[in-house]
């Protein structure tokens, strides 16, 4: 038997769950940061300098030691400093602060960890007092219920602003006990030169010389071809104010839930302030600088960015006026820029060209006068100039089809899936011995100690109600807290896909019956006591109660379910709380309170009722089997994107066997848990799930069935985005999907396709891509597309989650963060050139940037998908008939 302690910690594992699973599905979400680090350099003498990182830790929040070398510890504290001639490190770095050093029962391990206050002290001895150091650190912080990812932060440190340790009386020993004079981490911050006002979308304003002109540009709101959404629009406004003076005002409509930024933000390490910028010219000058007015304006601390800001919500007004010098002087040009936020996602910065020609008065903001704007994917704000993701597409085909072919992607929020899968778990739940030897006593309870039969009916639907609400209630309040995006962004990290796997064995485990996950026995009697009152708050708190004592049965279910539902995309409420976790829920409850309505209607029913008994215990244990199993998907998304291979196809389909052919022979009774009874006899039941278990097994194993086609495993249709790919094998291993010739360098594929004279088809993908495996199984293995594939086209699979470190990091132009791993570069060529971050996503262009058509993302219909390929085919053949295909180096772009 397992002690109290660690029976604790299985439920603070199973809250963690409950809690962690709102973070599914991907940008910036709000995120915790406990901890809050700082430096200083102290110079000791004429060559030695300690550097001093300082973590100031919330209250009930800990780090960890850098000496961990358990992997399945947490992730020790760790620096990186880069290499720098004329500087040597001490081998050991000292530490000390709020220490404490013992059994975690988190980890299950000793560990030694610090409370407060942490301090990391690296001695560094060079003869340059301007030297300057760079590098990053990483640490993990948890509480007692949860783990925080770790995530890296840069450092830039230089020992010109070291503080003479006699000064201040600094000393290894004292700084380890008190705080002394530190330098907070660095905030780059940048001045702009140019002249900066407001504005927003493009308009055209003509009649420099006419009184008043005003143009206004409705934005369509969004594009759902290529995930574009366009939640500001603006009107312009022009006044001649004599003397060379024009006044420009410009009014912004700002989608419900969205917001833009003032032109006067004190940190530019936060989302873009609206700006319009001009090109340096002699012949006019600002006249009254830029001034901002609304009717909802938020100044304080954003939880999005993590700052204090000042943004527009609604509307927004710009004035500002300019002075033209010179009227025959040349055109006046500029461009604008904006982005617009909303909680959990911001879009791209907006930029507008425009130009003034002060000899006729025309005010212009495209290339081509009259010019409509349409939604479209063309060239966003940035090329990625000066960055490895540089490249110049040619947007023009890229809103079109050919001729009879409409090719759309297909929608995936459809929630009748999740609906029924939480029904599906609902009804399961019931047949749990949690949960059934409560439904003739709740009903008998309803029908003895009402007055009328009518009355018993309602109670039973109140209570039956009521339980709907509460575990309606649980799925809202669980996604709303930490929204949408947080496990998104963690769905494909390794370590997390991991702790997701240990979480589903330790619920495995309790359904076999080596323990139970239980609830504290206070909340149990409180809500029981509350229960009591009677009536319809006594009634509601009866079904809390069930919620409660149920929770050793239901909740693995509810954290299976939540996990698998939060990480699919779908629609939001008020822009932040998935709707497919609540979807789950309703079906979950609705199939757990229907016995109680149904029965309290037809009392009669329950004499029918099979008898508890151990059956409802064979239950449990077949659940702890579907467990292992889900825990495997886990353990394979982590294999996929780390690169290890130790679970590969073959083991992956080896162990799902095993899970079945375990259960049929528990069915058989060849297999016992603590609680089963010594089987007997068979009965049918028996034998028909056992026998429907080995036809499971034999149907995973058509899984080693060998295409002659991809000369690799042929992975069946019921199992495709669960098992790993197969090309993740030892017996035919190949790196790409379905053993096609591909690149997985976008340059070397462009080269490639050059001296072929082929198009390219580039594929957006993940190792932990379900939606990705299902095309690859379910389409692109049909014959035709196969061919039109591998024979037509240079296909290009750029992964976005795959973590091998890039050879040189660099800062990305799109989202100014710092580029590590080749999966970030390619998430990143994506986002710039298709604004766009989900995957699967494919785009067909020609190897000098023409893109063919309208790119698509998942679409298992295969003829579509086949029309698709055959119209960029045709319009490829299009171009190069028409002489618009021509070789270009590399070099140029």
């Amino acid at each position: 038997m397992f002690s109290k302690p660690f029976q604790m910690r299985i439920v603070y594992l199973a809250s963690l769950l409950l809690i962690l699973t709102a973070w599914a599905k991907p940008l910036d979400a709000q995120m915790l940061d406990p901890i809050d680090v700082t430096y200083a350099v102290y110079q000791i003498d004429e060559n030695k300098y300690d550097v001093v990182f300082t973590a100031d830790i919330d209250d009930g929040w800990y780090t960890y030691s850098q000496h961990i070398d358990d992997p399945d510890g947490p992730l020790p504290t760790l620096f990186y400093f880069e290499e720098v001639d004329g500087a040597e490190f001490a081998d050991e770095v000292k530490e000390c602060g709020e220490s404490e050093v013992g059994y975690d029962q988190f980890f299950e391990m000793e560990l030694l960890k610090f409370k407060d206050r942490a301090v990391f002290i690296h001695r560094v001895v060079t003869d340059n007092p301007d030297l300057v150091l760079t590098g990053y650190y990483e640490y993990m912080a948890c509480d007692d219920s949860r783990c925080l990812p770790p995530m890296p932060e840069d450092f830039e440190i230089s020992l010109s602003d070291a503080i003479a340790a006699d000064e201040v009386g600094y000393s290894r020993d004292r700084i380890c006990e008190e705080e002394l004079p530190t330098r907070q981490k660095d905030q780059t911050q940048t001045d702009t030169e140019d002249e900066e006002a407001t504005f927003g979308d493009q308009f055209v304003v003509r009649g420099l010389g006419d009184d008043e002109d005003t143009v206004e540009k409705d934005t369509p709101q969004a594009d759902d071809e290529v995930g574009m959404v366009h939640p500001v629009s603006w009107t312009g406004e022009m006044t001649d104010e004599g003397d060379g003076v024009y006044s420009f005002v410009f009014e912004a409509t700002i989608d419900e839930g969205w917001a833009i930024y003032s032109h006067e933000l004190e940190r530019q390490d936060g989302p873009r302030e609206t700006t319009v910028k001009f090109d340096p010219a002699e012949h006019f000058e600002i006249h009254s600088h830029l001034t901002e007015s609304g009717s909802n304006i938020f100044k304080g601390y954003d939880q999005f960015f993590e700052m204090d800001l000042t943004k527009l919500e609604d509307d927004a007004r710009y004035e500002i006026s300019i002075r033209v010098l010179d009227d025959e002087g040349p055109e006046i040009t500029g461009f604008i820029e904006y982005m617009a936020c909303d909680p959990t996602m911001c879009l791209p910065p907006s930029y507008v060209d425009f130009s003034l020609d002060p000899s006729t008065g025309e005010f212009i903001f495209s290339e081509e006068e009259g010019k409509e704007e349409t939604v479209r994917l063309e060239a966003g704000p940035t090329r990625g100039e000066g960055t490895p993701v540089f490249f110049e597409f040619d947007y023009e085909h890229a809103n079109t089809d050919c001729v009879g072919t409409q090719v759309r992607e297909e929608d995936t929020s459809n929630f009748w899936w999740v609906f029924i899968a939480g029904f599906i778990g609902g009804l399961i739940a019931i047949l749990t011995p949690c949960v059934f030897p409560m439904i003739p006593l709740t009903v008998s309870f309803f029908t003895k100690s009402s007055t009328t039969k009518a009355a018993g009916l309602k109670n039973a639907i109140i209570y039956g109600l009521s339980i709907i609400v509460i575990y309606v209630l649980l799925g809202l309040a669980i996604t709303g807290i930490f929204g949408a995006e947080a496990l998104n962004l963690l769905s494909t990290n390794a370590w997390f896909n991991i702790f997701f796997a240990v979480l589903f064995i330790v619920f495995a485990i309790s359904f076999f019956g080596y323990f139970e996950l239980t609830l504290p026995s206070s909340w149990v009697n409180t809500t029981d006591a509350a229960a009591d009152q009677g009536g319809l708050i006594g009634i509601f708190f009866m079904a809390f109660t069930l919620s409660l004592v149920s929770f050793s049965c239901t909740g693995p279910i509810i954290g299976t379910l939540l996990v698998e539902t939060a990480t699919g995309g779908g629609p939001t409420l008020m822009g932040r709380i998935p709707v497919g976790p609540m979807v789950g829920m309703f079906g979950f409850s609705l199939a757990l309170a229907l016995p109680f309505g149904l029965f309290a209607a037809f009392p009669g029913w329950l004499n029918s009722m099979p008898k508890s008994g151990g059956w409802m215990n064979n239950v449990k244990v077949s659940l702890g089997f579907v467990e292992i199993a889900l825990a495997l998907k886990f353990l394979s998304i982590a294999d996929l994107t780390m690169g290890w291979k130790i679970l590969p196809y073959e083991a992956f389909l080896i162990l799902w066997i095993g899970c079945a052919v375990g259960m049929a022979l528990y069915f058989l009774g060849y297999i016992q848990f603590p609680h089963d009874t010594p089987v007997k006899r068979l009965n049918k039941t028996r034998i028909s799930l056992a026998t429907v278990m080995f036809a499971l097994a034999v149907y995973i194993a058509l899984g080693f069935r060998v295409s002659e086609q991809s000369q690799s495993f042929n992975t069946p249709n019921l199992l495709s985005g669960l098992a790993p790919p197969a090309g993740h094998s030892y017996i035919f291993p190949n790196t790409c999907p379905l053993n096609l010739d591909c690149f997985k360098d976008f340059e070397e594929g462009i080269e490639y396709a050059k001296k072929n004279d082929k198009p390219v088809l580039i594929d957006f993908t993940g190792h932990g891509c379900v939606n990705c495996r299902r095309m690859e199984d379910q389409v692109w293995k049909e014959e035709e597309i196969y061919r039109i594939i591998n024979e037509e086209y240079v296909l290009i699979s750029l992964y976005v989650d795959e973590r091998t470190p890039l050879e040189e990091t660099y800062v990305s132009a799109f989202s100014n963060r710092e580029m590590r791993f080749i999966g970030m570069k390619w998430a990143d060529f994506q986002a710039i050139h298709f604004n766009r971050n989900s995957q699967p996503y494919y785009v067909l262009a020609t190897a000098d940037g023409t893109i063919l058509n309208r790119p698509i993302g998942y679409q298992t219909d295969r003829d579509l998908y086949r029309e698709f390929l055959q119209c960029g085919l045709d319009r490829f053949e299009e171009l190069r008939y028409n002489g618009y295909i021509t070789p270009v180096e590399l070099s140029e772009k």
